[in-house]
């Protein structure tokens, strides 16, 4: 009898015991949940809308296209790399390398940009190489970077000579559009 009453008094304490156990275990989750809770509030107090920060990457990314199609320009190219210790066609090769570098350095802006503005950076790419190799290939065999230089400047002076003004406008039309 004495074992069957201890074993009676032990299952009444384990229940007690577990009892507490659970209710301390719940309310510990509830505290955690609480806490929890309240940290995430923070951090997204702290945190900018993501629309916001798709709008600033977009931004960024038509600031380095308006960097690029100035820095890719017929005028500008000329002006920069201008050498007069070249052949028409070194300085040729030299420009044609610095478009295809510069381009190569931003392709990844396509990521963040309309894709008709990314089509326009391109083309204009391949029509200056194209427009330097034809204007290179009309020179004499002798002919050196200022008789290069002098071509494609006076080729840029035409009207309407140069597709980078077209693609500027496309750009700023598009951050007018974010801001």
């Amino acid at each position: 009898m004495t074992l069957l009453e201890i074993t009676l008094q032990d299952m009444q304490t384990i229940c007690i015991v577990l009892g507490i156990a659970l209710v301390l275990l719940m309310g510990m989750m509830v505290y955690l949940m609480t806490e929890f809770k309240s940290l995430k509030s923070q951090v997204n107090l702290k945190r900018p809308p993501a629309d916001t920060d798709n709008s600033l990457l977009r931004l960024q990314a038509y600031e380095r296209l308006t960097l690029l199609t100035d820095r890719i320009s017929l005028k500008n190219l000329v002006t920069r790399l201008h050498d007069t210790h070249f052949s028409a066609s070194e300085l040729a090769a030299g420009l044609i390398q610095t478009i295809r570098t510069e381009y190569e350095h931003n392709i990844t802006q396509q990521n963040y940009v309309n894709p008709e503005v990314w089509k326009a950076v391109t083309n204009l790419k391949e029509q200056n190489i194209y427009i330097i190799n034809e204007l290179t290939a009309s020179l004499p065999a002798n002919a050196t970077a200022l008789d290069c230089s002098r071509s494609i400047l006076q080729y840029t002076a035409t009207a309407d000579a140069e597709l980078s003004s077209i693609v500027l406008s496309a750009i700023q039309y598009e951050v007018k559009r974010l801001v």
